[in-house]
């Protein structure tokens, strides 16, 4: 190893006599570096530059005498200095050594055996020191001295570490007495000690980032040879020590107060059942007083049944530990209580036993009892569900093929008797529809599925298209149909248009199901106005056959059913228990009275906002806005899997579009490939089909197919009757929905509709490029 010596000496004579007598030592690997000035020499110790030893001649161009060491050794005090003087300056040599060099020569007066030996003893010193550093750096002790007669302060380096202060600052004594300096804590701890000789203790420390620390401080007061003062002493830094503590007592009170507030029972037992120690759940779960669970013979006694607590306490003995493990516990009232139990073998000096965390789960076993119960018709529910709609979608679709080849033939020219049949057919039919649409709606009702809209509507569209629709059946029974509405009712109002029209068209078809003649009216009263809001009451008047004063509360059960000796009325007997949930959901009331053989009247209020016709939007194109021409050609794509209803399909629409170029898939997959060959207007997408469905040849179409085709629309044509509220199709990105069995109608204007509107989108699109 080299070892590195600063010589600072401006004589080059000098200068080369030491390199010469340190060539000639047997001190071996000894590199000299050589600075002519005081300045040059802590220039070079300012970079950093590490040396052994430090030769300094005292008398140098810009430092002389004795004043030349202490700029040195104010500045860097843990070096090891050795001075040179000359022959009549041997008393300042001395001084030196006092004040803090390691050594001094007499230039002329040493060979190269003393300087070697001087070296030597530096350089060892040094590496001492360097241990020492060391030592005090890992065990974050450091030491300090100071002389009250002198007012001279001196510490260690690992004192300033402590402090927070780089290794290179020095204090003094005029530092430390500064109450805003860090070390004035050295002052208050010289002018304790002063007065009691020697203490030990704790502290706090303040550091220069303003950051706390805990140390150890031993020090003393000692007398030196000349009988003067000195006090020393060492400081420990016990920071993680003392967190460690404070982290102990933390947890230690957090302990406690787990102990002292859980709702578990938490105690320590013997094997043989003896209470050492409990907290205030085991006495309430016990259900014995402190004393009493204190003196208590067998806590085990307590465990019900026996052949449970044989097995806890075996298990226990043998594994050392049990978890979770079911039992109960009979307290001193009789109550039997289902418990949880944790346990661990606790085995010290003086103590064979175990510490138990006991907790009580009575309520939540009946808890899990009711869920389980609660799951169970849930999940009845849910089934019944599933079930209904599958039914409902299975009967739907040959219905569609039973409906549309009546309405097929029902456009023929067929002769009276083969006529009159296929009407027989097509009434059959939608009675057995309507019952399906019951059966659904009642039970979407009873499993909390109806979500209520708050739309902007017309008061007067809504009865006209009620009086249009429902004439027919009128003037088949010679009756009539009349709406009274006063001026003071708004036209315009903000609700659930759909439920509305729902709740009269059940209420009015009722009515011209029970009169055979005379007249159906409805009424539109004013009951109330709050705010911005109003309170409808509608009734319905019907001269029809009545209902017996003791069955008028019963007809708004579900399954009842009006009957007369002479006559079966066909229906679910669910009507009215829709419109009853319909309208009290709403906030609304319904009731009836009646005169059997004269007729009823049904009635119900509803609250509506105020609607704006600005805002009334019925998500159809006006019939002038539908751009479509009768003789056109068009190309229709069917995607339908169900053979007789492609050929309903099929049948009708050729005979309505007579230039309609129809092309028929069986399912989603054969309809993707034909769109990639194959140009088409519109597409009608059956829903449940095989390979590919109706939702997933939708989307693909939508999101992997050139824009042409992927803008295309598309309509859902179901036998499911739920697509209309939870309007999943829009997620896949059909336009519109055609529910079966379809009515024609509905179907051809929507076909137009659609044409028309994407017709105009594509010129739109065209006239942008």
């Amino acid at each position: 190893m080299t070892n590195r010596v600063l010589l600072i000496e401006d004589n080059p004579g000098d200068a080369r006599l030491v390199e010469i007598l340190l060539m000639e030592s047997d001190l071996l690997e000894c590199e000299v570096t050589n600075k002519t000035s005081l300045g040059d020499g802590m220039a070079l110790l300012e970079k950093g530059e590490v040396f052994a030893a430090i030769l300094l001649d005292l008398t140098l161009p810009d430092s002389r005498g004795f004043e030349t060491l202490e700029r040195l050794l104010s500045r860097f005090p843990n070096n090891n200095v050795i001075v040179l003087t000359g022959l009549a300056d041997k008393r300042l040599g001395l001084m030196a050594v006092k004040a803090g060099a390691q050594d001094f020569l007499v230039k002329g007066a040493f060979d190269s055996d003393l300087l070697a030996k001087s070296l030597r003893f530096s350089i060892e010193r040094s590496h001492v020191l360097k241990r020492l550093a060391e030592t005090q750096r890992i065990a974050s002790i450091g030491n300090w001295e100071f002389n009250p007669s002198s007012d001279v302060f001196q510490a260690s380096e690992e004192i300033y570490r402590i402090f927070g202060f780089p290794r290179t600052t020095i204090f003094t004594a005029n530092d430390i007495k500064t109450p805003q300096s860090p070390f004035h804590l050295f002052h208050l701890l010289h002018q304790e000690v002063l007065e009691v000789g020697k203490m030990k203790k704790d502290v706090k420390i303040r550091q220069q980032n303003g950051g706390m620390r805990f140390a150890y401080v031993q020090c003393e007061v000692s007398k030196k040879a000349d009988n003067s003062l000195i006090i020393h002493g060492i400081l420990q830094d016990i920071s993680d020590r003392k967190l460690t503590e404070q982290e102990m007592i933390k947890s230690q009170e957090r302990y406690q107060e787990i102990f002292s507030q859980s709702k578990d029972a938490i105690f320590i037992c013997t094997l043989d059942g003896k209470f050492v120690d409990f907290n205030q759940s085991t006495i309430d779960l016990f259900g014995y007083k402190k004393e009493e669970l204190s003196v208590l013979k067998d806590a085990h006694d307590l465990y019900y049944p026996p052949e449970k607590k044989n097995e806890f306490l075996m298990k226990l003995k043998t594994q050392k530990s049990v978890k979770d493990f079911a039992i109960q516990v009979a307290n001193k009232r009789g109550e039997v209580r289902h418990c949880v139990i944790t346990a661990n073998i606790l085995i010290t000096d003086d103590f064979i036993g175990y510490n138990c965390i006991c907790r009580d789960v009575t309520e939540r076993k009946s808890a899990e009892k009711l869920r389980k119960a609660r799951d169970l018709a849930n999940q009845s529910a849910k089934m019944k569900e599933q079930f209904i709609a599958s039914v409902s979608h299975e009967m739907r679709t040959p219905m569609n093929a039973v409906l549309g080849m009546s309405n097929i033939l029902v456009q023929m020219e067929l002769a009276e008797e083969p006529m009159n049949l296929v009407k027989s057919i097509k009434q059959s039919s939608e009675i057995l529809l309507g019952v399906v649409n019951d059966i659904l709606e009642i039970s979407a009702i009873q499993n909390g599925k109806i979500v209520f809209a708050n739309q902007h509507f017309d008061l007067h569209s809504i009865m006209s298209n009620l009086v249009n629709v429902m004439q027919y059946k009128a003037q088949e029974k010679d009756m009539f149909i009349e709406v009274v509405m006063g001026e003071e009712i708004p036209r315009y109002l903000q609700g659930d248009k759909l439920r509305l029209n729902q709740i009269l068209y059940n209420l009015v078809g009722n009515a011209i199901k029970f009169t055979d003649e005379g007249y159906v009216k409805i009424y539109i009263k004013k009951l109330n106005d709050i705010l911005d809001s109003v309170q409808l009451q509608f009734i319905v008047e019907d001269s029809g056959i009545g209902i017996a004063a003791d069955k008028v509360e019963a007809v708004f059960e579900t399954f009842t059913r009006i009957r007369q000796k002479d006559r079966i009325f066909e229906g679910t007997g669910l009507g009215l228990s829709i419109c009853k949930n319909l309208v009290e959901q709403q906030g609304g009331k319904i009731g009836a009275t009646s005169i059997e053989g004269t007729g009823s009247k049904f009635f119900f209020d509803l609250f509506f906002e105020i609607g704006n016709p600005a805002l009334i939007d019925d998500g159809t194109l006006d019939v002038e806005d539908i751009d479509f021409d009768e003789a056109q050609s068009f190309n229709l794509l069917l995607v339908e899997d169900h053979k007789m209803n492609q050929i309903v399909a099929k049948k009708t629409l050729t005979r309505r579009f007579e230039n309609i170029n129809l092309t028929i898939a069986s399912n989603g997959q054969i309809a993707v490939d034909l769109l990639k060959i194959k140009s088409f207007d519109i597409v009608l997408m059956d829903i449940q089909m095989p390979v590919m469905d109706g939702y997933e040849a939708t989307k693909y179409i939508r999101e992997e197919m050139p824009h042409e085709v992927a803008t295309m629309p598309i309509l859902a044509m179901t036998a499911h009757a739920h697509i209309a509220k939870d309007e999943k199709f829009k997620e896949y990105g059909m336009d519109d929905f055609v529910l079966k069995p379809f009515e024609p109608e509905d179907l051809f204007y929507k076909i137009k509709k659609y044409i028309s509107k994407n017709k105009k989108a594509e010129v739109k699109r065209q006239k942008l490029q």
